[in-house]
């Protein structure tokens, strides 16, 4: 049997849940049944050394500038030169430029993996929805957003399937997480410092705990930095809050949380509060998107109404008193995302899936 070749088209290969994703699946999918080729249309990004380390071909075809449409006659004339089986797009910028070329290149099948439930913007709404309605199949990360994908870009629910993220459980469990044994509670996140991730409600919320024995570390890097750190320090929480950039391995700062907080106004699923899961940490999270699909409010972590400070603040607060409540939520937590988000059964939810449009 000859090998399925997929070309996977991403904007850039830069630290994301998309990107993380992809990078997973080009590392694990069976190598004796698959191809893989990655598109970015843009030159560099950190995880670009990960790809190449681990045998997969990397291709720059690079948009220049913002309305760049000769990308579209390059990637076409790249996939009429390699004769995909199927073409897979990620995220706004692979899907209208990648589906386009894919489109006008007759390759055979077109997947989309819709990462996010994110308004973009007019513009961009009606370009990403009118390209996905063309592809033969488009990926949800979770059940909400399949959802959006009925109700908002009138996807064919047939040509809809739900495959969940996964992670690499090895390198994100501590059989023992540890967490709420010191006087002191450290509160974690990790996402670009971007307006969707909600990083500001969660320093305005810790700035009205009335506890003093916290510390917040927020990782990642993004156009807000400069304006968060200004908000810190307005908040007088110089001594309580670090910023600390963008961490390519965020194991080291993930295990010594205590609690993850994921403040998010617009989320698909989150890889990250799978991962701190599996790390065995109490999570608090908005209730936004796929997240409860991760989380039972008060079973295996916490939830609170999406930007809803009143709600932030008091689950914030309640873990202070309740270590031994949080502790026991963590751990039921991190024994169903094992169970249930390993990359590996993901991988083999993706290899039937091509397999299926191939044979279809």
């Amino acid at each position: 049997m000859e090998k399925i070749k997929i070309i996977h088209v991403i904007g850039e290969l830069s630290i994301g849940g998309a990107e993380k994703l992809l990078l997973d699946l080009a590392r694990k999918i069976d190598k004796k049944k698959f191809e893989l080729i990655v598109v970015s249309l843009k030159s560099g990004g950190s995880l670009m050394p990960d790809f190449e380390s681990i045998g997969i071909r990397v291709e720059i075809i690079p948009k220049r500038f913002k309305l760049d449409w000769t990308v579209i006659n390059r990637l076409t004339k790249f996939f009429e030169q390699e004769k995909p089986d199927i073409v897979h797009t990620h995220l706004f910028i692979g899907d209208y430029w990648g589906g386009r070329a894919a489109l006008r290149a007759n390759v055979p099948r077109i997947v989309s993996t819709k990462h996010d439930i994110l308004n973009e913007g007019i513009c961009r709404n009606l370009l990403g929805r009118g390209i996905r309605q063309k592809f033969d199949r488009t990926i949800a990360i979770s059940k909400a957003t399949k959802d959006f994908l009925i109700n908002k870009e009138k996807i064919k629910p047939k040509k809809i399937a739900v495959i969940y993220n996964g992670i690499d459980i090895p390198k994100f469990y501590f059989e023992d997480s540890n967490i709420l044994k010191n006087d002191q509670i450290l509160f974690g996140t990790v996402g670009r410092l971007v307006p969707e991730k909600g990083h500001i409600h969660l320093i305005q919320a810790m700035s009205l705990i009335k506890k003093t024995n916290w510390h917040l570390q927020i990782v990642g890097g993004g156009p807000l930095e400069k304006k968060l750190k200004r908000f810190v320090k307005r908040k007088k929480l110089e001594n309580n809050v670090q910023i600390s950039g963008t961490a390519k391995d965020i194991r080291p700062m993930l295990e010594k949380f205590d609690v993850f907080v994921l403040p998010s106004i617009s989320e698909g699923l989150s890889l990250a509060v799978i991962e701190a899961g599996v790390a065995g940490k109490l999570v608090v999270a908005s209730s936004v998107g796929g997240v409860p699909e991760i989380i039972r409010n008060q079973a295996t972590g916490l939830l609170y109404k999406t930007k809803n400070l009143e709600e932030l603040v008091r689950s914030l607060s309640w873990v202070f008193d309740h270590r031994e409540d949080c502790q026991k939520m963590a751990t039921r937590l991190q024994a169903e995302t094992v169970q249930r988000f390993d990359i590996n059964k993901i991988v083999i939810q993706y290899e039937d899936l091509y397999k299926g449009l191939i044979t279809a």
